[in-house]
């Protein structure tokens, strides 16, 4: 009878035992070691080790099936010499007793069949044998290694074949040795050295850093170590600098070699020897090389085959935000070279090799430099401080909602600001000089900061118990160089002992630009203390009552040392409390430049508005006005409303929105805390509530031929002395300007003489330029061109008007070419001009 039909072959099939089964895995995993074993019989080069052979270092291999479970370990006592596809291998073996280091190399493997492909090698899939437990994570349908123990396979004709090398690890099992780098290690983001074992990816950075200091360490140590503890530190300690020299010794000193030579270069793999965590490097931000302090490199680790991958340098420096100086994370990138590359071209640059952006500083007259801006900057942030500034605007772009745009103005400044980084922060946003010059514009490709790491309070020490206990009954403990970094008021804490916090300071400071009205950033380099002008006031052409009762009023709000002060409480109590000065008379007779020489004999900032500044409409004018005299207030600023008359006009029954623009000015002006200037062309339109508001009004008469003369012989003084010689005005034009009456029938103001100066040296300069000389020389025939062109204008507005609006005009009648001096048309303009009989000015007193 056939076995296949009888009732106890179809039990022994239906009902199987399974006494003794073993998934696949199992199965597997049993066969890949007895592979492996047999592999390193055949001839591995590796040294094995015994069960209870203890080395001082134990090199370990550790084979990686599929899915990345752990196989096989083999230990030897040299290198392993690992080659892809080779048939390194051997079983495992286990100590109780840990060697000093062990160093663990993961490497992917597979089984690959000597005799060629079974009859099921085209991934397919294979079935389960009727009541075999199925298994997934080990069944790989596309490698012919991993079989289901279903299917029939000859084990004798496969070997192990390693596909692939992973990381490389040491694990450090001596607490000698990790007490003694807890010792010398402060600070090293991503590594710490809790437990009784501490493992460190290849190339071993921390202790290739720190290898000197553990030299050191080993002869130093301190004396609550006894006799055979310091021994047996000492004793790890030559392990560990032995293994290093033997693995990366010839490596790191060739590189040492790149770094010496005369242009200091560096390859690639080997960047992050000078890449050390918690020293400075330098990187361009905004334009400038700015130093920060290393947190963290990310190494790239590239396995066996792997394209290279870009280091990633996390750093921070100190800049002001939120109030005080704090912490700002920043990410460099270094893409992969090949070969070797200068240094100093890396995005990055220690701060060892930085010789400055022009290469003409050593790095250490760098760094006391960086020290002394930082301090500068510290000192800035204090408060509001009155300054002079030359030089690019720094471009800082903010970020919100896939949009970025500058936060301040940008492009080249040069005149006087307010360096306010509490108040950029408080007011910046809402300036109203901004708003209509914000350009949003696509962000720039950035990846988001890196999280802020904990810096270290305490300085390194041993963590043995003898230490610690000494430590805890210390009185003083050494603290590390970056304790007190975090988050620092100016105006009421102190800054660290440490230099470093003065050199990881950013060097840049926000402001308000006078000129333009608007806020910004400035380099602190290019600021520079205020040179006042005390002699501008002497220069004013006016009557002597007036600028003795200007003087009188203005000197007791003067700056003691032009330092920027807000105005006193005890001068303002309540609502009145200013000084409201009104300047009304014909244009260019001097109001203006009153203001500005009554600022400079005050030594206070002057923040000059128009109309355009505040606008028009009730409610904007409302809160620009608040906006700019609120910032007057804090900067102690004199404040000039130039060309008020908009806003001081006789209120109208039927114009409510004229009324609601007076009546807003009125209360601004009761309230004002400060010295506010008020000029006007028109004051007999003013509307009368503005006298009780007014406590002093000058007013302005036109300028006499005796004026005039003034005005040129301060001009041509001051345009010599502020160009140190280079600017030499003739005798023969001081003449002409005097005595001419060319001149004088144009009856010039003070503006048109300025005017007309400015114009006059910049074809001296020209001509001087053409000419090759070193020296500016101002000629009459220089000023004569002047006068002709000015007297051709007026030709040619009188024509225009006379012809109703028509500007088709001929270029004689523009610039009187022919030099003819006739000037009929003249004499119309001379009725009520000129009185010089009467006063200067009058003054009136609320």
């Amino acid at each position: 009878m056939d076995d296949n039909s009888s009732i106890a072959s179809f039990e022994e099939v239906a009902n199987p035992s399974y006494e003794g089964f073993k998934t696949s895995e199992e199965k597997n995993i049993e066969l890949l070691k007895a592979l492996v074993s047999r592999s390193a019989a055949n001839g591995g080069p590796a040294k094995g080790l015994a069960d209870d052979e203890v080395p001082d270092v134990c090199y370990v291999l550790q084979y990686k099936g599929w899915g990345g479970k752990l196989v096989d370990i083999q230990r030897s006592l040299d290198p392993i010499d690992i080659q892809l596809n080779g048939n390194d291998g051997e079983a495992l073996a286990t100590g109780k007793t840990k060697p000093v280091l062990e160093i663990v190399t993961k490497v992917s493997t597979q089984l690959v069949r000597q005799s060629g492909p079974t009859r099921y090698s085209h991934h397919r899939a294979p079935q389960r044998r009727c009541g075999a437990p199925y298994d997934p994570y080990f069944v790989d349908p596309y490698n012919e290694a991993y079989r289901n123990p279903g299917y029939q396979q000859n084990d004798d004709d496969s070997e192990v074949k390693i596909s692939k090398v992973e990381q490389t690890t040491m694990v450090i099992n001596s607490i000698h040795l990790i007490n003694a780098l807890k010792a010398v290690v402060g600070y090293y983001t991503g590594v710490n050295f809790v437990g009784n074992s501490v493992k460190i990816n290849a190339p071993y950075d921390v202790l290739i850093h720190h290898r000197a200091a553990l030299a050191r360490y080993k002869v130093s140590q301190p004396e609550t170590h006894d006799e055979e503890y310091a021994f047996t530190t000492a004793k790890h300690i030559d392990v560990l600098l032995s293994f290093l020299a033997k693995t990366l010794g010839k490596q790191i000193r060739e590189e040492e070699e790149r770094h010496k030579s005369s242009t200091p270069k560096a390859t690639f793999d080997n960047l992050w020897l000078v890449l050390k965590p918690g020293t400075v490097v330098y990187a361009e931000q905004n334009y400038k090389w700015t130093p920060f302090v290393i947190s963290r490199v990310h190494n790239p680790f590239r396995s066996s085959g792997d394209e290279p991958k870009p280091y990633i340098v996390e750093c921070w420096n100190i800049a002001y935000s939120m109030d005080r100086f704090s912490r700002i994370m920043h990410s460099f990138t270094i893409d992969p070279f090949s070969g070797e590359e200068a240094i100093l071209n890396l995005r990055v640059i220690p701060a060892r090799f930085f010789r400055g952006e022009d290469h003409d500083m050593s790095p250490a007259d760098v760094s006391a430099r960086q020290i002394e801006l930082g301090q500068v900057a510290w000192e800035l942030a204090k408060g509001p401080a009155y300054m002079s500034y030359e030089g690019g605007l720094v471009k800082k772009q903010f970020q919100q909602d896939y949009e970025s745009y500058p936060t301040g103005a940008t492009g080249y400044m040069s005149g006087r600001v307010i360096v306010d980084c509490q108040g950029f922060e408080r007011y910046s946003n809402e300036c109203p000089t901004d708003h209509g010059r914000r350009r949003r514009s696509p962000p720039p490709p950035a990846r988001s900061p890196p999280l802020k790491d904990q810096l270290p309070y305490f300085g390194p020490r041993c963590g043995c118990s003898a230490c610690s206990k000494e430590a805890d009954s210390a009185e003083v403990e050494r603290l590390s160089p970056f304790a007190g970094f975090e988050d620092l008021d100016p105006a009421c804490d102190d800054p660290p002992a440490s230099d470093l916090y003065f050199l990881a300071m950013s060097k840049v400071v926000s402001g308000f630009i006078l000129t333009q009205r608007r806020w910004g950033h400035f380099n602190v380099e290019h600021l520079r203390d205020v040179k006042f002008d005390r002699e501008a006031f002497k220069y004013l052409v006016l009557d002597d009552d007036i600028k003795w009762t200007v003087k009188a009023l203005i000197g007791k709000f003067a700056s003691a040392n032009g330092q920027v002060s807000p105005w006193p409480s005890d001068f303002v109590k309540n609502k009145g409390q200013g000084r409201i000065f009104l300047l009304h008379g014909s244009p260019g007779v001097g109001k203006t430049c009153t203001a500005e020489a009554t600022a400079e004999l005050a030594q206070r900032p002057l923040l000059s508005l128009t109309s355009g500044d505040l606008s028009t409409h009730s409610y904007t004018v409302e809160k620009n006005l608040d906006y700019f005299l609120t910032l007057g207030e804090r900067f102690g600023a004199i404040v000039l409303l130039d060309e008020a008359d908009v806003y001081l006009e006789t209120r109208r029954a039927k114009d409510i929105a004229r009324n609601g623009l007076v009546s807003i000015f009125l209360r601004a002006l009761e309230y004002y805390r400060g010295v506010l200037f008020l000029t006007s062309n028109r004051v007999e339109t003013f509307d009368s509530a503005f006298t009780s508001r007014i406590h002093v009004a000058l007013h302005y008469k036109n300028l006499t031929d005796g004026d005039r003369e003034k005005i040129w012989l301060n001009s041509f003084e001051r345009l010599e002395r502020d160009s140190a010689g280079q600017v030499h005005i003739s005798v023969a034009t001081r003449e002409y300007a005097y005595e001419s009456g060319d001149v004088q029938r144009l009856r010039w103001n003070g503006r048109e003489i300025r005017n007309a100066l400015q114009t006059a040296v910049a074809l001296a300069e020209a001509d001087a330029a053409e000419d090759g000389a070193d020296r500016v020389t101002v000629t009459d025939k220089h000023l004569r061109y002047v006068v002709r062109m000015s007297r051709g204008f007026r030709k040619f507005l009188r024509h225009s008007r006379g012809r109703g609006g028509d500007a088709d005009v001929h270029m004689d009648d523009i610039v009187d070419v022919d030099n003819d001096d006739d000037d009929d048309d003249d004499d119309d303009d001379d009725e009520d001009e000129n009185d010089t009989d009467e006063d200067q000015g009058s003054i009136i007193y609320d």
